[in-house]
């Protein structure tokens, strides 16, 4: 029978190397890792007995259990077991669990590492189906199911985490395991070989939460794969309580997910807590603000009814509804832990919860009878409605620095609000270009790129006048004085009618030739007519990092959450007042407009009617 083996104290290892031990025996094929705090009585009398009863042999396995802290006599009590397989005990400093893991693989035997929770009750054949499934020569991560232990204690949170792990279960088995980095998380019973652990660094420990989230989503960067067992089960022992969930574990989890968005800035667009920061109608914003900056956490008004609802949660309206509390206060509790983490409420509102207005305008320049009059601005009104903006505090940015700060997070203005043109009229060089850049505004232009230098072909097609285009000198010199140029195809062709080879030649080569223009890489793309489907929305997602449309049901303010490739912009009118452009400006669409042809719709009635029933109908 293998002996105990005790450490007092270890000092942080290096990630990068394995411990090495003097006197240590042959490597073993699995080291279970568990780290445990204040829970003696669940640990021994639930945790470690099926730990013990595997049917696995013993000298195929080790356990180590870091104590990180406890102060229930945790490490004397587990100094008395004398279990069959290799049992090392760990007593340190209550240093969380990131460190603690660390630990125990540092000083991990096994080829394998097995993490499991000190609230958890394995299934018998756990840990040989683990073994088996690192057969491939290939190295994965393997999670194996993971369920609620019947004769948990009835609460809110324990029904909670029934159906979370339902959920999460279902996931893991329609994907075959975990797909990073979208949702799930590399929890308790979960194996992965030791080499793989130490070659991407282990488990951060500056993280408060979420670590294992970390490190799965460094792994999967890393190429490494994920595979799902089904057949090995563990089993969990609800014991935490609501209180720990909704402060502890809020005040935790909310400032690891803005440290986790400035380590892995592409978990920005993917968080659930920040993602959606801009994307709730204005007077959800204001509440949350006057939470969020509030002395004293809102989320103390909820315990008193969170405690009522626990104490009756048998009955299951009950429940739901102190579940429901409970999540609001939780989310209440991750916002300010948020804000917390990154100063001041204006730094946390730059970082996460900016809101993007993009203004659409085609011809600024004199009118044309023979052309559409819905499709030129007068350059008097352009010049008034920009003066305005810019008296306002606004600033024209170019959809670079929008990208910039979706995907990484970088600094934008504290109103900034994006100008575009479509089509690309040689006016613009004369009547707009100039008056934005007086402004200090940014822009970004979509030229058709085989039509450089010559008329709206598209347009004159169909009957329009002609007005001539940029040329690719003045594209050259307004890209150099703070204009971005985007494409809008080769020959504004309406995308949805051609074939795939067709298709890739406006795309791709519309991209192309305004590359060898401008001498850089063109990032964005506007779709002629606002015309898409689904084939020529892969072709601009695999080109593209920015896409605009003019779909007048898809209005309103982009947000960090918004679809990159259908970025919302609001058309500006030709009689549109500077209260239509302050609408667009803070709310992404002007009311006013709809308000307007409402009335015209009436007018053009009620002439017509005149006309038809003559002086008696106004008798």
């Amino acid at each position: 029978m293998r002996g105990i083996q005790a450490e007092e104290k270890l000092t942080r290892f290096p990630m990068d190397l394995p411990v090495q031990e003097a006197g240590a025996e042959t490597p073993l094929k699995l080291s279970v890792i568990i780290s445990t705090y204040n829970r003696r009585e669940t640990l021994l009398s639930k945790c470690l007995p099926s730990i013990f009863d595997q049917d696995l042999a013993s000298d195929q396995y080790e356990v180590i259990i870091i104590v990180d802290g406890s102060t229930d006599a945790t490490g004397a009590a587990l100094r008395e077991l004398r279990p069959a397989c290799t049992l090392r005990v760990v007593e340190q400093p209550n240093c969380g669990l990131s460190k603690s893991r660390n630990t125990g693989i540092a000083m991990a035997r096994g080829q394998l590492v097995m993490f499991v929770d000190d609230d958890f009750i394995c299934h018998r054949d756990v840990f040989r189906l683990h073994m088996e499934a690192h057969t491939d020569s290939e190295a994965v991560v393997v999670h194996g199911a993971v369920y609620l232990a019947k004769g948990s204690p009835a609460s809110i949170l324990s029904n909670a985490n029934e159906s979370w792990y339902e959920r999460y279960n279902s996931l893991l088995s329609t994907h075959g395991g975990a797909i990073w980095p979208d949702g799930v998380f590399l929890i308790s019973n979960s194996s992965t070989p030791r080499s793989v652990l130490l070659s991407c660094g282990g488990f951060d420990e500056d993280l408060p939460a979420m670590d294992d989230f970390e490190l799965g989503l460094r792994m999967w960067k890393a190429g490494v794969k994920f595979k799902y067992l089904p057949s090995a089960v563990c089993y969990e022992l609800s014991v935490k309580s609501w209180r720990s969930f909704l402060f502890n574990d809020g005040d935790a989890f909310g400032r690891t997910a803005v440290m986790l968005s400035r380590k892995h800035p592409d978990y920005r667009v993917r968080s659930p807590l920040l993602s959606g920061m801009g994307s709730t109608v204005w007077w959800r914003r204001l509440l949350r603000q006057i939470a969020i900056q509030s002395p004293i956490t809102p989320a103390y008004l909820l315990t008193l009814p969170i405690w009522a609802c626990e104490r009756l949660c048998r009955f299951a309206e009950v429940q739901k509804g102190g579940l429901h509390l409970l999540e609001i206060g939780r989310r209440l509790t991750e916002f300010r832990a948020a804000k917390k983490e990154c100063g001041t409420w204006r730094e946390f509102d730059r970082e996460f919860c900016m809101r993007l207005p993009v203004l659409l305008y085609h011809h600024v320049g004199p009118e044309d009878p023979r052309t559409n009059r819905s499709l030129t601005v007068s350059p008097t009104r352009f010049e008034r409605q920009i003066r305005w903006l810019a008296r306002r505090g606004f600033h024209g940015i170019c959809p670079a620095d929008w990208l910039r700060w979706r995907s990484q997070g970088k600094a934008l203005p504290d109103k900034p609000v994006l100008i575009t043109f479509d089509d690309g009229y040689a006016d613009l060089a004369e009547h707009a270009l100039p008056v934005l850049r007086r402004y200090g505004f940014g822009a970004a232009v979509f030229v058709v790129s085989g039509q450089l230098g010559g008329t709206n072909a598209w347009d004159e097609a169909r009957g329009s006048g002609t007005h001539r285009l940029l040329s690719e000198e003045q594209i050259c010199h307004w890209a150099r004085n703070g204009i971005e140029f985007g494409s809008h195809s080769r020959t504004h062709s309406d995308l949805t009618t051609l074939s795939p080879e067709e298709l890739q030649v406006e795309v791709l080569g519309g991209k192309s030739d305004l590359e060898c223009i401008v001498q850089s890489r063109i990032i964005s793309f506007a779709y002629p007519y606002g015309h898409h489907s689904e084939n020529v929305d892969e072709a601009v997602q695999e080109a593209f990092d920015l896409a605009f449309g003019i779909d007048p049901h898809e209005r309103g303010m982009n947000h960090l959450r918004s679809d990159p490739h259908r970025m919302r912009r609001t058309m500006v009118q030709p009689d549109d007042l500077v209260m239509d452009v302050a609408c667009r400006a803070i709310m992404g669409y002007s009311p006013l407009e709809g308000l307007r042809a409402r009335l015209r719709l009436r007018t053009r009635l009620k002439h017509a009617a005149r006309a038809v029933f003559g002086e008696s109908l106004d008798s």
